[in-house]
């Protein structure tokens, strides 16, 4: 057996001589080797995609969990590195909005070098919001840069609910 039985593109689905390319099935292993190695390294040189999309408008959109726990709706929203002065929350026209904005800025002075750094940011998240809720009962907690809102619904909504029993067919 030899070793251009075991290259399988050798049997005459590539015919490497066509090609330009040097007729030895090991150089052309090594070749492809070394640019399947390229390709998946080339998607380690793009940005890596950060914890919050953006917008055409260039907002960060944080993630954000909704969730009906009966009694009332829980959005759940994930806002590392903001404190709670940064957020402002509120309801209107049907929708909550979640809006946050971060700055920072450090500076360091030694005797040989000045380290001078700023950033910041704005996030913005709008959920539009079910009919039935009780908005002026809304609350929402923060901690550990996770932003927890909970919205009661009304004892309206609440009552209307009628459970249907499954039965097996």
């Amino acid at each position: 057996m030899k070793v251009r039985d075991l290259i399988p593109w050798s049997s005459g689905k590539r015919d490497l001589a066509t090609h330009g390319q040097d007729t030895s099935p090991v150089r052309a292993l090594q070749q492809d080797i070394n640019r399947a190695f390229d390709d998946f390294w080339r998607a380690f040189q793009l940005p890596m995609p950060s914890a919050w999309d953006e917008d055409p408008d260039g907002l960060a959109v944080p993630s954000v969990d909704v969730r009906d726990a009966g009694k009332a709706v829980e959005v759940v929203a994930e806002l590392p590195g903001m404190d709670k002065a940064d957020i402002n929350v509120s309801v209107a026209d049907g929708a909550l909005t979640i809006r946050g904005e971060k700055k920072s800025e450090r500076e360091e002075k030694d005797k040989s070098y000045l380290l001078r750094e700023r950033s910041f940011g704005s996030i913005e998240r709008v959920i539009p919001l079910p009919d039935g809720l009780d908005v002026n009962s809304a609350n929402a907690a923060f901690k550990n840069g996770v932003l927890t809102i909970t919205i009661p619904r009304t004892q309206e909504t609440q009552a209307a609910v009628k459970r249907i029993a499954v039965q097996q067919a």
